[in-house]
């Protein structure tokens, strides 16, 4: 008897510590942004919010989502920043705001309707970015269809010293 609680234990231990080490970053829908929530977000390595975002280094942020419609060739990530009641876009360069570009996992583009990708956003914290509790926004968008959105999620972060 014995032998089995050891075992159960062991079986429940190892559960948790999965359950941890694949949890996902909590997220919610955008409030003036029409367009479904992705599939899952990962920023660094936070699965409780807020998540820290660091002065003076990139944030690797993690979007699986899937593509609503059948040959998808431009899709373009934009963010937006809420400080102290303030939203600000935060200005991404060409290469970091190109979703085609950023895909892990080997995928490319075209995209077919249906398609379950992830995007890999490298998201600068710039050194003199206030340490205020910071609402990120994140919107990805179907550069072919006037800006048709595909993803939209928000997180609650903080940027503070690393």
């Amino acid at each position: 008897m014995f032998a089995n609680q050891v075992f159960l234990y062991a079986c429940l231990i190892f559960g948790l510590i999965l359950s941890y080490a694949s949890a996902d970053t909590p997220i919610r829908e955008c409030v003036n942004t029409k367009g479904p929530l992705p599939l899952m977000v990962q920023i660094n390595d936070c699965n409780a919010l807020p998540c820290d975002l660091l002065k003076g280094q990139e944030s690797t942020i993690a979007i699986q989502f899937v593509a609503t419609r059948n040959t998808m060739y431009q899709l373009t990530a934009k963010v937006h920043l809420t400080s102290l009641g303030v939203t600000i876009p935060f200005e991404l360069d060409s290469q970091r705001s190109n979703v085609c570009q950023n895909l892990l996992h080997g995928a490319y583009c075209p995209l077919d309707a249906d398609e379950d990708v992830t995007y890999r956003l490298l998201l600068p914290v710039p050194s003199n970015q206030p340490e205020v509790p910071t609402r990120l926004q994140v919107t990805l968008y179907d550069s072919e269809r006037k800006d048709e959105v595909v993803a939209c999620f928000l997180a609650d972060t903080r940027v503070r010293k690393p």
